[in-house]
């Protein structure tokens, strides 16, 4: 862990953490975890309908003055963020620290920051430069900001992991495949199920698909129902915890054939289980899927099926692949995360 020193100057904002249903809240329970030995913490996000997200930011911001106002240890802000109403919101904590004379990271995460960015740029720009730093997911990612900034400083951390837990595979006579995110079509779940449909005759004896996370739920059962996979294709539930770790132990390979992302958890957790991945060239993915895996373009329905058929049929490439895995994940674990951003810290505070 962090020293308690270095722990003490840092304020961290983010969204709700505690029981974590996506990768960043993740990534904060990682850092309170592995981490910091006492994490400074302000809540800003969460809530099920508008008016409770209204009083998580009001009462964040109440709680971050207070902070600053009283807390003189604390020298930097570590704001983790993402797009659109994310960052908005984030631009209003940065403001008050930047008020309160302190040190500000902003820590991007999520692929649709390009996009993002395309609809107000002035502004962005001007919310991005006035942080002392940004941190980003991969080098494509700090490429990127780097062409669009001036001034901050340009980290590069990748997102942090928890130690894999030793578990045993239960035997199958199945290939199964996992997918776990948001149900939506921008994470390609839906491209995944359309492919198991179309060649179910041949695939519905030989695979499974677990599938676990929130979002569009009422339209994956009808699907699952309509393209009758029942038998093939398993929704979870939003799933952490044991649950995660024993899906996670019990797949075969890991696939998400995404739109777009930063560089996902959940696939970083898949290597460190020693699994395969099946995945698409987008944001990050490149820099932690080669040999490890195979890499499609997002909506390639042929291409899904390859991948999905490679995996099936081919157990010593399957095998080879998770090893490598499992190797590739190393620097994504917490005493490699925890070095790199002590240095960060250091160098904005020296």
């Amino acid at each position: 862990m962090l020293s308690k020193e270095i722990s003490s100057r840092v304020l961290s904002v983010g969204c709700s953490y505690k029981h974590p249903k996506g990768g960043v809240a993740q990534v904060l329970k990682n850092y309170e975890d592995y981490i910091f030995p006492t994490f400074n913490c302000v809540v800003t996000s969460g809530g099920n309908n508008k008016l409770e997200k209204l009083f998580r930011a009001v009462g964040g911001c109440i709680e971050m003055v207070a902070k600053l106002l009283f807390d003189r240890q604390i020298k930097i802000v570590h704001i983790h963020t993402a797009s659109y109403n994310s960052f908005k919101r984030s631009s209003v904590f940065l403001n008050l620290a930047n008020l309160f004379g302190k040190k500000t990271i902003l820590h991007i995460h999520g692929g649709a920051f390009k996009e993002y960015y395309a609809t107000n740029k002035p502004w962005i720009s001007k919310v991005l430069n006035s942080s002392d730093a940004i941190i980003t997911l991969s080098e494509s990612w700090k490429e990127y900001y780097e062409s669009i900034t001036h001034g901050p400083i340009i980290f590069k951390l990748e997102n942090i992991i928890g130690n894999p837990h030793d578990a045993v595979r239960e035997s199958s006579d199945k290939c199964r495949f996992l997918f776990l995110g948001k149900v939506d079509k921008l994470k390609g779940i839906y491209d995944l199920l359309e492919v198991i449909y179309q060649h179910k005759a041949s695939l519905a004896d030989k695979i499974e698909l677990h599938i676990g996370g929130g979002g569009e739920v009422d339209k994956l059962k009808e699907l699952i129902s309509k393209y009758k996979l029942d038998n093939i294709v398993f929704y979870e539930g939003f799933v952490s915890g044991d649950k995660k770790e024993s899906l996670l132990a019990n797949c075969d390979a890991y696939i998400l054939p995404s739109y777009a992302e930063g560089l996902p958890v959940s696939i970083l957790e898949a290597m460190s289980y020693g699994k395969p991945i099946l995945a698409t060239p987008v944001g990050g993915i490149p820099e932690i899927v080669t040999d490890n895996g195979i890499l499609f373009q997002p909506g390639d329905l042929a291409a899904i099926y390859h991948a999905l058929c490679l995996i099936l049929n081919d157990t010593a490439k399957r095998q080879q692949m998770g090893r490598i895995s499992k190797e590739m994940s190393e620097p994504f674990l917490p005493a490699n995360i925890e070095n790199k951003l002590a240095a960060i810290y250091h160098q904005l505070t020296k």
